[in-house]
This record gives C-alpha cells, structure tokens and sequence, in this order.
C-alpha cells in the first residue's frame, strides 16, 4: 500500500516539476526605447476614444525574437509593430470602448477578436498601473518580459480618426 502511494506521488512530482514555468527574462534579444502610454480622442466625434501603449524598438531581429502580446491594466492586447516618426515601435492598441470615459481609466469589459481580459492573479508576476509584460516568441518558445516605468502621456486630440491613423 505504501509503495503505490510513494509511487503515485513521485509521477505526480516529475508531471508537474517538469512543467514549463513563467518567468522574467532580463536579458533580451531585442532592445526598447523608453515605453509610453497614449489616451486619445477624436474632437469631431468624442465617443471615439482610445488608450495605446507605445513601445519604441532600438533593434530587433524578427529571426531570433517576435513581439506578441502585452500584459497590462488587466488586459491582454497583441502588440503590433509600425513605423512612426519617433522610428519602429511597437503598439498595443486598447480597442475602442474600453475606457471609462469619466476617467479615462481601462473598464473591465470585453474587448473584441483575439485580445481579452486576463485576470491578473493568474498572471505569475506582479505589475502595477505603471508597468507591463511584454511576451515574446524565442526559439519556439514564449517568454516575459517586465516593462518597468510606463509613461503617461497627456491625452492627445485629433480631429479625424483619418488624421490619428496617419501618425
């Protein structure tokens, strides 16, 4: 009886122990700018707001790393990458809706496609409102990276969504 049990127990040991764990890489194979958070409206129809978060990309090689998701205020957002005037940066783009518009905080309702509210206390780190994580796709292999120091931006007016498009 003794022996089933010590044996039941070491399975259960080398299934879990084995298992992939969540942790925080400090060394990257890509480098950042300094990441900035941006609230946007658009003056010809104020019920068009929005909330991105803009991560600046001093080098990154698509071959060795790609730029998934980021991890912030309670929601998973797929980060694209674009070019801007600043240069090649990265941007999770908070869809529309998704802010309390008398705050400008992020609401807790359901974006659309893909993206979707994570319960932070699933998430195996701690962030706050200033900081998020960043995954990343290595080898086959998805990694977290912790953006420390989140800017905030004041709000930006546009006055067409055509115009906020174009930057």
């Amino acid at each position: 009886m003794k022996r089933p049990i010590c044996g039941l127990i070491t399975v259960v040991f080398i299934l879990f122990g084995c298992a992939s764990k969540k942790e925080l890489k400090t060394e990257l194979p890509f480098r950042l700018g300094q990441v900035y958070a941006q609230r946007w409206i658009i003056e010809e129809n104020p019920e068009e707001i929005g909330y991105d978060v803009i991560i600046p990309i001093r080098s990154l090689n698509t071959r060795r790393a790609t730029l998934q998701k980021l991890y912030h205020r309670g929601k998973a957002i797929n980060v694209k990458i674009e070019l801007r005037k600043i240069g090649a940066v990265a941007i999770a783009e908070y869809p529309m809706g998704i802010l309390d518009k008398t705050n400008t905080s992020i609401r807790d309702s359901s974006p659309n496609g893909n993206e979707g509210i994570f319960n932070e206390s699933l998430l195996p780190f701690k962030i706050s409102r200033t900081q998020a994580v960043l995954t990343y796709l290595e080898d086959g292999e998805i990694k977290y990276f912790k953006i420390e120091g989140i800017r905030q931006n004041p709000i930006m007016s546009y006055s067409s969504l055509s115009l906020r498009n174009f930057e």
